[in-house]
């Protein structure tokens, strides 16, 4: 992977760099290996919770935090739960809602297809699953004290996104999670979910996000991206950096991500 899938690993280069300047340059090319290797990984955990049996694992997880989701849904309160994505995503989705019952977002593939394995493997273990522009079902689960999952670490352009810093660089940041707690007085706990030493998963609930949402959605979209971030520095090489998170900048610039004579 790290010799054949260039462009994949160009992308990885450049977020690591902009994302720990502090490392030196073989530092972040290590970084980078263990970030593909990672994603490799991911693949094949992926299809461990597609078509195996991924239950028989569930004693190999250490829940952190379960009290902040209680503490959060007291009173009938939804929980908007915020993650991000991890080359173990689908593995760690998974041991989440094993954890606590809870309705998740997706993205719908392009391809129908694997779009229709994706969505019946998750619907073995998720309550709902929804497609991201499904916003009144998200919205009615949250209004009736559900938990629903999601992530907010992609950039999607500049339509429905404000500009905060994350790993100190300018990011263009989902406002939906201020908007998703404003219309249903949802509480936001950050959850995160990694392989740790081990070989045993973690999955920790950070505590709810106090005096949130803001009037501010750039502060707020800066809160949850730090909150993100100290997450994602736990073990930075499972975090999936093959995505182009700094794609979208002020100035119309690309972050970066583009070789002198490629075309944009």
């Amino acid at each position: 992977m790290y010799v054949v899938a260039r462009r994949r690993c160009h992308i990885v280069r450049v977020n690591i760099s902009l994302c720990f300047p502090e490392k030196s340059a073989t530092e972040q090319e290590q970084l980078v290996k263990f970030s593909m290797q990672e994603n490799i990984i991911g693949l094949f955990e992926s299809a461990y919770a597609w078509w195996g049996k991924p239950e028989d694992q569930y004693g190999n997880i250490d829940a952190v935090g379960l009290e902040h989701i209680k503490k959060a849904q007291e009173g009938g309160k939804g929980v908007l739960l915020v993650g991000a994505h991890y080359s173990n995503l689908d593995l760690g989705g998974l041991f989440v809602a094993h954890c606590v019952p809870v309705d998740v977002t997706y993205r719908r593939h392009n391809n129908a297809l694997f779009d229709y394995f994706i969505r019946r493997s998750r619907q073995r273990y998720f309550a709902h699953v929804i497609e991201r522009s499904e916003l009144r079902a998200m919205l009615r689960g949250l209004k009736k004290g559900r938990v629903l999952w999601y992530a907010a670490d992609q950039d999607y352009g500049r339509k429905h996104s404000v500009f905060a810093p994350f790993f100190g660089v300018e990011a263009a940041t989902l406002n939906s999670t201020s908007k998703l707690a404003k219309m249903t007085g949802a509480e936001v706990v950050i959850v995160g979910h990694h392989r740790k030493p081990s070989g045993r998963f973690e999955v920790e609930f950070a505590p709810a996000l106090m005096d949130f949402p803001s009037d501010n959605n750039s502060a707020d979209a800066a809160r949850v991206n730090a909150a993100l971030e100290r997450q994602i520095r736990k073990y930075p090489e499972q975090y999936m950096w093959v995505h182009r998170r700094f794609k979208t900048q002020r100035n119309g610039r690309k972050g970066g991500y583009y070789k002198v004579g490629e075309q944009r």
